[in-house]
């Protein structure tokens, strides 16, 4: 077999693993899979990731566990476990279950085992100091769980760099935006095809950074803004003669689907058949109800999601969601989804502006753009670039496997 490298880019939405001929760069293998893990109500420690998970959360009906967005648990230094199945399960323990899930898929294709891997990180897990580290840490720990030996650590949108070097015939000046479901991240960096397969390219890096703004926080936008309104965020009911709203703190836990599941057994719950008699037996609060207690969450944020999807080449795009006595119907505007995530994006740009302030250049100085990530497709992230830089410029690379790649591509390197 010949000698390899492997790099894996564990991320928010997903998750890949690269296996690259080290003595040719070229990419062998490649394997993605989402950033989900399922636990069924079951007595056994039974888990499944990615596609497997979403298939048997819902064939088991929505009951049990399903968990994304795990690496942004990494970072929480606060949040030291929670309870599965009768058993207490730590974060880095949570995001070993998917490493190595994707440790194997590699390993069933290689035909043995892989112990070295150079893993990607985000330019930043937290501007707090103690949560990066505890982050850093925290990801070391799982991938050495999921029996990986050595573990080498590089920044995602270095990776990214590196992906797009293998294709250059001369020298550039390069900004990478990864633009990921949790973080959006910069990195300018000088590429040329002599320096591809130098070990040392820390003077090439002419500075990089990051926010943790990302697809899944503009997923939950969508949620706040235009699903919430028909679970009866607004709505009224009656107590002892005046008109009360219901607590806005219910609406805040549905922006995040993973979180929803807790409304079933809180007290806010409780609270729910008093609101919906209240109010007149207002419809849009047995949404809410049925939503919570079907646990239809996770599948009204998958249409949430093709709804941003659909927003990326059409100007106004229908959001249907029906489920039993659930009934979600609305359109939405690519004006409206760009209001909703105008000071996002606004605060994505202050990054980009101060990394290039910083290092003392403009963005005529830049040769290339090359853009990677799950979110790069979101318009108004689109808009943000073509504003910025001259259409020319722009490179689109994978939007899943290009940071992989080039984590893949700098195991040879290292």
């Amino acid at each position: 077999m010949k000698k390899i490298t492997c790099g894996l880019d564990f991320g928010t939405s997903n998750s890949v693993i690269s296996l690259v001929d080290r003595a040719t760069g070229e990419e062998l293998f490649s394997y993605n899979d989402r950033s989900i893990l399922y636990f069924p109500e079951s007595n056994d420690w039974t888990y499944y990731v990615g596609k497997e998970a979403q298939d048997n959360y819902v064939e088991e009906g929505m009951t049990g566990r399903l968990l994304k967005s795990v690496k942004t648990l990494l970072k929480q230094d606060k949040f030291l476990s929670t309870w599965i199945c009768g058993k207490r399960v730590r974060p880095d323990e949570l995001a070993m279950f998917i490493i190595k899930h994707l440790k194997e898929q590699a390993e069933a294709f290689l035909g043995e085992e892989i112990t070295e891997v150079v893993l990607g990180r985000p330019a930043i897990f937290s501007t707090d100091a103690k949560q990066e580290a505890t982050a850093v840490k925290r990801l070391l720990m799982a991938a050495q769980a999921a029996g990986f030996k050595e573990v080498s650590l590089q920044l995602e949108p270095i990776a990214a760099a590196f992906c797009y070097e293998a294709q250059l015939q001369q020298p550039e000046r390069v900004l990478v935006a990864d633009f990921g479901g949790g973080t959006s991240d910069f990195t300018i960096m000088n590429l040329s095809p002599e320096n591809r397969l130098k070990a040392d390219r820390s003077a090439d890096i002419v500075g990089n950074s990051g926010v943790y703004i990302g697809g899944d926080l503009f997923d939950s936008e969508m949620m706040w803004y235009k699903v919430t309104p028909h679970l009866g965020r607004g709505a009224t009911y009656r107590s002892y003669d005046k008109e009360i709203e219901v607590p806005l703190a219910i609406y805040h836990e549905l922006k995040r689907w993973e979180r929803s599941f807790l409304l079933k057994e809180s007290k806010l719950r409780a609270s729910f058949e008093g609101y919906y008699i209240h109010s007149g037996q207002n419809p849009l609060l047995n949404n809410l109800r049925t939503l919570v207690d079907q646990n239809y969450s996770y599948s009204l944020f998958k249409s949430i999601e093709q709804c941003k999807i659909d927003l990326s080449s059409a100007q106004t795009v229908p959001f249907l969601f029906e489920k039993e006595s659930l009934s979600v119907s609305d359109t939405v505007t690519l004006e409206e989804f760009s209001a909703m995530l105008h000071q996002h994006i606004d605060q994505i740009e202050a990054c980009m502006q101060a990394l290039f302030e910083k290092a003392s250049l403009t963005f005529d100085e830049i040769d290339t753009v090359f853009v990677t990530g799950g979110s790069s497709f979101v318009h108004p992230i689109q808009t943000l670039l073509y504003r910025s830089f001259p259409k020319e410029k722009i490179r689109i690379g994978d939007a899943f496997s290009s940071v992989a790649y080039g984590l893949a591509l700098s195991g040879v390197q290292i």
